[in-house]
Parts: structure tokens; sequence; C-alpha cells
């Protein structure tokens, strides 16, 4: 099954205002955006062709969370936001870790 992004901050962090929500869930689609596409411009087309031929025949969407389904992404930076806005989003499925231990 196939959907949009359910950030585990839901789960994790319940005190969070949906305002709050919606913003982890835009830095996190902005960074995961950002990787595939740097990883996208600078591999061997050997690598990428292959992968996203695998990612169409999968029929697997663009990552988007359900307040924003729309192309493109953004980075909030410290001198204000930098936006992407027909840029290719990443792909369905990826994992992130922000402070991990083990």
């Amino acid at each position: 099954v196939f959907g949009l992004a359910n950030n585990l901050t839901q789960k994790t962090h319940k005190n969070l205002t949906d305002d709050e929500h919606h913003q982890k869930d835009g830095a996190i689609l902005g960074i995961l955006a950002l990787t595939w596409n740097l990883l996208t411009k600078t591999l061997p087309e050997e690598v990428v062709a292959p992968t996203r031929a695998a990612i169409a025949d999968a029929g697997l969407p663009p990552m988007a969370s359900k307040e924003d389904i729309k192309h493109g992404y953004y980075l909030d930076l410290p001198c204000g936001r930098l936006q992407f806005q027909a840029a290719e989003r990443a792909p369905a499925e990826a994992y992130m870790s922000q402070n991990y231990t083990a």
C-alpha cells in the first residue's frame, strides 16, 4: 500500500501543534528531496537510470505529506526559506534519523 508520508513525530511528539508537525514534515521532505536531487545529479547514469526505472515500474509516487502534495520542496535556512518550486521530490520511501543513539 502506497500513500502519503506519516511523520513519526506524530507518535513521539504528541505535544506539537499541527503547525509544528507541518513544519517538521516540510523540513524532512526538503532534506530528503535535496539529498535525492544531489545524488541523481552526481551519480553515474548507469546507477541512476535503473533506479528511476525500478521506481517507475513499481508505481511509487514522489514523497509528500498530507498537507503538502504539490511539486517542489523548500529548506528553511537561517537567512530565510529557500524554495525549489519545480524540483523533483524524493521517491516514496526513505529513512532518516536525528540525534539517534543505541
